[in-house]
């Protein structure tokens, strides 16, 4: 028995793999996943686990260390960087690519254009009718992101610049659920993250102000400087778990692994 038990105890060893945790922004999400899969074709030893629930939840992961690697689609926030603080956690935050929010309507929607300010303004409720701004007759749906969202943190000061959000807005727990709802209601409006848009949506042009030019989502380093609301995406990590999450960001920052933005969809 005791050689049989040093036996399996041996197998259990040689089959076991390390499993790097990653959780947090659904933006982020897509990414990841892509990620853990080359990461995974170019090595055998590490795995990659890949979960979503928003920027806030990673963040809280790693606050109770839960996580190895928090993604965000925001920066922290200055309550998040001081309970990482009172738990002694000296934290690395490492840039892995660049999204930015495409505004979708409903296909049908003949509006091809709007300024930052006229989105400002529809989230806010100053506009609620698409005639309002050259289009039909028809009330404007507002779609958001919940307050756990890096996404929708992001918007609030970028976009809203400080405005409160209509109470008219309806508010989606998951990016994927977004896209469905604006796909399936004609007077919709909302923003997403580059790498979720599908063919179900029609995504507009937007222009800093009405003087400037109008450009649809950027999908290079140059056209980020052109394209008004563009972001950096992030993973948090504690600084004792950067042996352990070495390999992974490697590789992300490799050739290889910038190659993987570009496939995703965002800008390495």
């Amino acid at each position: 028995m005791r050689w049989l038990s040093m036996g399996l105890l041996f197998l259990i060893s040689c089959t076991r793999r390390d499993i790097i945790v990653v959780k947090g922004s659904d933006t982020v999400l897509p990414l990841s996943q892509a990620f853990a899969e080359a990461f995974l074709s170019h090595q055998s030893t590490t795995l990659v686990s890949v979960t979503g629930g928003g920027s806030g939840t990673g963040i809280a992961a790693l606050l109770h260390g839960d996580t190895d690697i928090a993604m965000s689609s925001r920066p922290l926030k200055l309550s998040e960087r001081l309970r990482l603080q009172e738990k002694s956690v000296t934290f690395v935050e490492d840039t892995v690519g660049w999204d930015v929010l495409a505004i979708a309507v409903h296909p049908s929607n003949p509006t091809a254009r709007l300024t930052r300010s006229q989105i400002a303004d529809i989230f806010a409720g100053k506009i609620r009718n698409w005639k309002e701004l050259g289009g039909p007759d028809l009330a404007i749906l507002p779609y958001s992101r919940e307050s756990s969202s890096g996404t929708f943190e992001f918007f609030r000061e970028h976009v809203l610049r400080g405005k409160d959000f209509s109470s008219n807005v309806r508010f989606i727990p998951a990016t994927g659920m977004l896209v469905q709802a604006i796909s399936q209601t004609p007077g919709a409006i909302g923003y997403v993250g580059i790498a979720y848009v599908l063919p179900t949506v029609k995504v507009l042009a937007v222009a800093q102000d009405p003087d400037t030019t109008y450009y649809y989502p950027a999908q290079s380093r140059e056209e980020l400087t052109r394209y008004p609301i563009a972001r950096p995406l992030y993973y948090y990590y504690d600084t004792r778990r950067r042996e352990r999450v070495q390999p992974l960001l490697e590789f992300i920052h490799s050739p290889e692994g910038r190659a993987v933005v570009t496939q995703v969809g965002y800008v390495p």
